[in-house]
């Protein structure tokens, strides 16, 4: 294992437990102020919208200047929201803080897949699955933690921690860290106007990976948003204590397929990526639907186990694939950016439709991502291996 690549799962580790926290913490906090299921889902939606201009105008810097600045400055914003949160208990200051916060976990998402490429093309399915698979697995222990830590309603608390591992993570990433001499991800670019933030130009694959991500993302944001937490209390009395060791669960689940899909996956990445989306949406569909608590999350634990603990680096290689080397980071940006406006919609439905069917948001989710899969029937063939 080199230097930089240890240094960028010991970053995603540690942003996985300050993520996996806050991210646990927050629906139950935004519940303990009165703020309704609707007013939850704008606040979602709105995070989702107000980052996308500025997650593709950061792919197009990290390539004129690299990826070290904007992966430590995402964690230092993710950490001063975490700790400013508990301080404004009001629906408008939430807004802007979610919307700061969704910033720069996005910014982190798309850089520490950057700087992996950077390192070498070699083996990629493999190290971005053991980056994200280590980043979940530490996810799994911050939404256990705060699980339990809020059984005393410690909000403060819980986000202090999550505030300070996060500034633990870019202390240590930003003294360890050497950034590559890579030519080809620091030549000068001219920033990005409208037309260079919208995907219309790019490679027809990226376009089509595009498009099936941002209808994923619809589905995704439907069921993983603060109704992940809210369905297994509302639904079956659950309590947080619960509710953390299923969500726990959950990011083990995801996390260790990930650590081994590069040792298994090594062709066929296209009809592998297409048959994973599918199972994932079959378990949340079938979720949704269950009566008993134990039955309905043992179904619910598969969706990750069956679907993105195995898809999700190939997703990562495809997309790097059709990159092109000068403009890497704005390529892998738009597309990232242009999915995740999937959070605007996702959220907004299931902000209406929870109070009135607890199971809703997850049946919907899970037919929606099975939609997406349909559209990866389009790519060319030939995306049969991990390396060009």
């Amino acid at each position: 294992m080199n230097r930089n690549y240890g240094f960028l799962l010991a970053g995603s580790a540690m942003f996985g437990l300050g993520f996996g926290i806050y991210e646990f913490v927050l629906p139950y906090f935004l519940d303990a102020c009165g703020i309704s299921m609707s007013r939850m889902g704008i606040i979602y939606a709105a995070a989702a919208l107000l980052t996308f201009a500025l997650w593709v105008y950061t792919g197009d810097l990290s390539d004129r200047v690299g990826r070290k600045a904007l992966y430590v400055a995402s964690l230092v914003t993710t950490s001063a929201v975490s700790g400013l949160t508990p301080l404004a208990p009001i629906f408008a200051a939430q807004i802007a803080l979610k919307s700061i916060r969704e910033a720069g976990s996005k910014v982190f998402d798309s850089m520490y897949q950057l700087a992996l490429h950077d390192e070498g093309e070699v083996r990629y399915v493999d190290r971005v699955g053991k980056a994200r698979g280590l980043q979940s697995l530490a996810e799994a222990g911050g939404a256990f933690a705060a699980g339990w830590l809020l059984v005393r309603e410690a909000y403060r608390g819980s986000f202090a921690t999550s505030a300070l591992v996060l500034l633990a993570a870019a202390a240590v990433f930003a003294l360890g860290y050497r950034q590559p001499n890579n030519k080809n991800s620091r030549r000068k670019r001219s920033r990005p106007l409208l037309a260079g933030i919208l995907p219309l130009d790019l490679p027809r694959p990226l376009i089509i990976l595009t498009i099936s991500a941002f209808i994923f993302m619809v589905g995704l944001a439907t069921s993983h948003c603060f109704v992940m937490q809210l369905f297994w209390q509302r639904k079956f009395g659950a309590s947080p204590a619960t509710v953390g060791t299923i969500l726990m669960l959950h990011r083990i689940t995801f996390g260790v397929p990930l650590l081994f899909v590069g040792w298994v996956v090594k062709r066929h990445l296209k009809q592998i990526y297409i048959v994973f989306v599918i199972l994932e949406g079959i378990a949340l569909v079938v979720s949704g639907l269950i009566p008993d608590l134990a039955v309905a999350a043992i179904v619910w634990l598969t969706h990750d186990l069956l679907g993105a603990g195995v898809w999700i680096p190939i997703q990562s290689r495809l997309i790097q694939k059709y990159s092109h080397p000068s403009t890497r980071g704005r390529d892998v940006t738009r597309v990232f950016a242009t999915a995740s406006l999937g959070w605007v919609v996702g959220p907004l439905i299931a902000g209406w439709v929870f109070e009135g069917w607890y199971g809703g948001p997850f049946v919907i989710s899970g037919v929606v991502m099975i939609l997406s899969a349909l559209v990866l029937f389009a790519l060319p063939a030939g995306d049969d291996e991990q390396t060009h």
